[in-house]
C-alpha cells in the first residue's frame, strides 16, 4: 500500500488502523491488538473521546493520582494530578502535609485580565489612523455585542481596546490590543470570536488585517502562593543551615538561566499535572509561564525566597489562564470528577490551587537538591517503574526494593539485580567426576543430534578429548596469543560466565573433525584416559598454551574444562 493517502479523515476508525499498521508496522496483528486494548468498553464513552480530536485511533492513558493534605487559605484540599513522571505526586503529597502543620499555603489572585490582539498593517499617516480608531472605538465594542452579552451577565467581557504602534519593530505594523475578563471560562473561543468581529469592523481599504488571535502571555492574569514559618520550625538537624542553603539555591535560579529552566520545569511538574487533571490547556499555561519568567529580559526563577528576622518565606507569582466551565472541563468525565474533588472551584480558586501545587513541587525539589540530592528520592520512586518495565513478580519487587533500601538506585544497578535474580543456576559439570560424566554421556550415541552446532554425539566426545590432550601437552597448541590478549581474556575463566554458542578457537576447524574411534564407547574410554592424564601431567608441568586464552596453569585449565564440558553437555541437552 502507498504511504501517501488521500481522504484519510473519511475512513472509518478500523480502516485508519488497517492503513496505518500495514504501512508503518511489521507485526500488523500485534499492533492492532495494542491499539484496541486501550479502547473503552463503553461505546458512548469511547465515542466521546474520539470526538475530542481528529483521526483518533485509540486512547493514550496517563496515571491519575491524588495529593492529599493541602491546606490553602485554611481550607483542606485533595489535589488531582495527571502525570507520567515518578515522584511528582509523592513529593507534592509530602510537602502538602509538611506545610499543613505550619500554616498551610496562603494564596491570592493578583489579576485575571486576559489579552487578545488584532494584528494589521497600515502604511498611511499615523494621525489619520489614530483619528479613525478613536472615532470608531465605540463601534468596535458594539460589533461584539451579540458575543459578549452572556459573558457580561456573568461580570466579564471586553475591558478595553487600545491602538498600539509597532512600526519601530516592523514596518507598517500596528495592533489593536484588547483586554478581557472571562470569569470562570478559559475564554479562548470567546476572545477569538470577539477579535474577529472587531477586525471585521475595523478593516478598510488602507488597513490590512493579518490575523486576530488571543495571546497566551497573560502577565495581568497572575496568582501568588506563599508559605512561611519560623526557621526553627523547618525541622531537621540544622534548620538554619537548611534555610540558608535553600535561599541560595533560589537565588542561583534567579540569576542563572540554565538553572532557572530546570528550576521552573519542577514548578510546572506540579502545575501541569493539575492542569491536565482538570481538562485545561497545559501548553498555553506552559508558554505563558515561561514567557513571564523572561519578562525582565532574562529568563529567571518563577519562585522566590527570603530569610528575614528568623522567618523563612517562599513564594511564587505565576500567570495562569484557566477555566472551570466550557471546553474539555465540561466534557471529559475525569476532568469533571477532578473539579468536583476540588469542591467545584471558580477559575480564581483553581488558579490558587495550581499555584500551591507548583510551589509545593518546587519546595520538594529544592529540599532534595540541597540535602540528599534529587536522585535519592526520584530514583527510589523510579525503581517501581523499572521493575514494572521488566515485569517483575511481587517476590522480585520485594527482594529488589529491600536491596536498594539504603543503596543508590540507578537503572543499570536495578537491571543487574533483576538479572542476577533471574539468572538460572548453572549446573557446572565436574569433568574429573568420571561417574557423573559416564552417566551423562550414556544418554547419547553417534547419531544424537545437537541442540546447536554441527557435531554429532561422538564428535563432541572426541572434541572434549582433543582439548584435554592440549592441556596434557600431548597436542601442541602453538597458536600464538599475545600477553595483552591473554591478560584480557583469562579473567573470564574466573567468572560465572558460560562459553557462548559459536565460541571457537582459531586453531579449530569450522567443520567437525573426522571420527577417530569406531564407537562412542571407545571415544568415552579415551576421554577418561585424558581426564586421568590431566592431573598427572600438571604434577610436573607448570603451564600449557591454550589456543584462545594463552598460557594457562593447572587451576586455569581446570576452570576452562569445567566451562567447556558444561557448554558441550548443554549442546546435547545433558544439563
Amino acid at each position: 500500500m502507498s504511504k501517501l493517502i488521500s481522504g484519510f479523515s473519511k475512513l472509518t476508525k478500523d480502516e485508519k488502523i488497517t492503513w496505518l499498521t500495514e504501512n508503518y508496522f511489521h507485526n500488523h496483528t500485534k499492533t492492532k491488538d495494542i491499539i484496541k486494548q486501550y479502547w473503552n468498553d463503553n461505546d458512548d464513552l469511547q465515542q466521546l473521546h474520539d470526538d475530542f480530536i481528529e483521526n483518533t485511533i485509540s486512547n493514550f492513558y496517563m496515571p491519575f493520582g491524588i495529593a492529599p493534605n493541602f491546606v490553602i487559605n485554611d481550607r483542606t484540599y485533595v489535589i488531582p494530578m495527571v502525570v507520567e513522571e515518578s515522584s511528582v505526586v509523592a513529593a507534592a503529597s509530602l510537602v502538602g502535609k509538611f506545610w499543613s502543620t505550619r500554616g498551610g499555603f496562603k494564596t491570592k489572585v493578583i489579576g485575571t485580565t486576559k489579552i487578545g490582539q488584532v494584528h494589521f498593517m497600515y502604511a498611511g499617516d499615523k494621525t489619520n489612523l489614530e483619528d479613525f480608531f478613536n472615532k470608531n472605538k465605540t463601534e468596535l465594542f458594539a460589533a461584539t455585542a451579540s458575543i459578549t452579552k452572556n459573558m457580561e451577565k456573568r461580570g466579564g467581557g471586553i475591558l478595553d481596546i487600545k491602538l498600539v504602534d509597532k512600526t519601530d519593530k516592523l514596518e507598517n505594523y500596528y495592533q489593536l490590543h484588547a483586554t478581557f475578563e472571562t470569569k470562570d471560562s478559559m475564554g479562548a473561543n470567546f476572545i477569538n470570536s470577539c477579535l474577529e468581529a472587531i477586525a471585521k469592523k475595523f478593516e478598510k481599504d488602507d488597513i490590512e488585517i493579518v490575523m486576530s488571535i488571543l495571546s497566551n502571555y497573560v502577565p495581568e492574569c497572575v496568582v501568588r502562593a506563599e508559605v512561611s514559618c519560623k526557621i526553627e520550625e523547618l525541622g531537621g538537624e540544622n534548620p538554619q543551615q537548611f534555610a540558608e542553603k535553600f535561599y541560595q539555591a533560589v537565588k542561583i535560579a534567579e540569576i542563572e538561566p540554565y538553572r532557572a529552566v530546570t528550576h521552573n520545569k519542577g514548578i510546572m511538574n506540579g502545575i501541569d499535572a493539575v492542569v491536565l487533571a482538570t481538562g485545561n490547556d497545559f501548553r498555553a499555561v506552559e508558554a505563558g509561564a515561561h514567557a513571564y519568567a523572561s519578562k525582565s529580559g532574562q529568563y529567571s526563577s518563577l519562585s522566590h525566597c527570603s530569610i528575614d528576622d528568623g522567618i523563612f518565606k517562599f513564594w511564587i507569582e505565576i500567570p495562569l489562564a484557566l477555566g472551570t466551565v466550557g471546553g474539555l472541563t465540561g466534557l471529559h468525565p475525569m476532568a469533571k470528577l477532578s473539579l468536583e474533588m476540588l469542591q467545584k472551584p471558580s477559575a480564581r480558586t483553581l488558579m490558587q490551587i495550581m499555584a500551591a501545587a507548583g510551589l509545593a513541587q518546587n519546595f520538594a525539589a529544592l529540599r532534595a537538591l540541597t540535602t540528599k540530592g534529587i536522585q535519592h528520592g526520584h530514583m527510589k520512586m523510579h525503581l517501581q517503574n523499572i521493575l514494572n518495565q521488566f515485569n517483575a513478580t511481587e517476590e522480585e519487587k520485594e527482594i529488589v526494593t529491600a536491596f536498594f533500601d539504603k543503596k543508590t538506585v540507578t537503572h543499570s544497578a536495578v537491571v543487574e539485580k533483576i538479572d542476577a535474580l533471574r539468572k538460572p543456576s548453572i549446573n557446572w559439570i565436574d569433568f574429573s567426576n568420571k561417574s557423573l560424566v559416564s552417566f551423562k554421556l550414556s544418554k547419547i550415541d553417534k547419531n544424537t543430534k545437537p541442540l546447536f552446532g554441527k557435531m554429532n554425539g561422538q564428535q563432541m566426545i572426541e572434541h572434549l578429548s582433543f582439548l584435554l590432550q592440549i592441556s596434557n601437552g600431548k597436542v601442541a597448541a602453538d597458536y600464538y596469543v599475545s600477553d595483552d590478549k591473554s591478560a584480557r581474556r583469562k579473567p573470564f575463566l574466573n567468572t560465572e560466565g558460560e562459553l557462548q554458542v559459536g565460541f571457537r578457537a582459531s586453531i579449530l576447524s569450522e567443520e567437525p573433525d573426522a571420527l577417530k574411534f569406531n564407537s562412542v564407547g571407545e571415544a568415552i574410554h579415551d576421554l577418561f584416559i585424558q581426564i586421568d592424564a590431566f592431573k598427572i601431567h600438571f604434577e610436573a608441568a607448570k603451564a600449557e598454551n591454550h589456543p584462545f586464552f594463552g598460557e594457562l596453569d593447572y587451576e586455569y585449565w581446570q576452570k576452562f574444562h569445567v566451562k567447556h564440558f558444561t557448554h558441550h553437555f548443554k549442546q546435547f541437552g545433558l544439563v
